[in-house]
C-alpha cells in the first residue's frame, strides 16, 4: 500500500511504492554469469524505476555476446510478473572514467588525462598502475642549460589516487 498525500487536502493522491531492485543483488548475480574469459563488474547504473546499465570489463574486451549471455543470467533470477525494471549491459565504454584496477592495467600504454581534486588536469601515458598511485609520462619544454631556447623534456609524474578526481582515456583519431 502507498502512501497518500494530500497536498491542497482538497484531493487525496495515492503514491505507490515499486519493488525497488538491490544494486548490490545485480551486482552479485552479473558477477556469477559464466564466459569465455575473466571479467568484472565495472559499475552499476541506477535509474529511478528500476532502470539499470551494467558495465564489464575484461582484458580481452567484451562483447554485445558477452553482453547478451550477462543480460540474460541476470534476468533468470528476476520474476517480471513481480518485478518491473529495465536492464542494459554493455562494455565500461572508453568515454567513461577508469575506476576499476583491471582498466587501468588494460590502459597502460595509452594517452590518459587525470582530473586532481584541486581541479588540474595533467594529461600524458598512462605508463604504471599501483593500489595507491599512477604513473604518467609526458612532454613538456623547458630553457636548455646556458641558452634561452626551450627543448622538449620527457618527465615523469606519479599522482596518488587520493589526489585523483577522475581519469579518463584519450581518444584520438590519428
Amino acid at each position: 500500500m502507498g502512501k497518500i498525500f494530500t497536498g491542497d487536502r482538497k484531493s487525496p493522491v495515492l503514491f505507490t511504492s515499486q519493488n525497488m531492485i538491490d544494486k548490490k543483488k545485480i551486482q552479485k548475480i552479473a558477477e556469477s554469469a559464466e564466459l569465455d574469459k575473466e571479467f568484472i563488474v565495472v559499475d552499476i547504473e541506477v535509474k529511478p524505476v528500476n532502470k539499470f546499465t551494467v558495465f564489464l570489463e575484461s582484458l580481452d574486451g567484451i562483447s554485445i555476446s558477452d553482453c547478451v549471455k550477462v543480460s540474460r543470467h541476470i534476468e533468470q533470477h528476476f520474476n517480471r510478473d513481480e518485478e518491473d525494471y529495465e536492464l542494459n549491459v554493455s562494455s565500461a565504454g572508453i568515454d567513461k572514467p577508469l575506476t576499476a584496477p583491471l582498466q587501468f592495467i588494460k590502459n597502460i600504454g595509452r594517452v590518459a588525462e587525470v582530473i586532481t581534486t584541486n581541479d588540474k588536469k595533467q594529461k600524458g601515458v598512462l605508463k604504471a598502475y599501483s593500489t595507491k598511485s599512477i604513473t604518467l609520462a609526458y612532454s613538456d619544454k623547458e630553457k636548455a642549460e646556458g641558452s634561452n631556447k626551450k627543448i622538449l623534456v620527457e618527465k615523469e609524474i606519479e599522482i596518488e589516487f587520493n589526489n585523483i578526481k577522475t581519469v579518463t582515456i584519450v581518444v584520438s583519431f590519428k
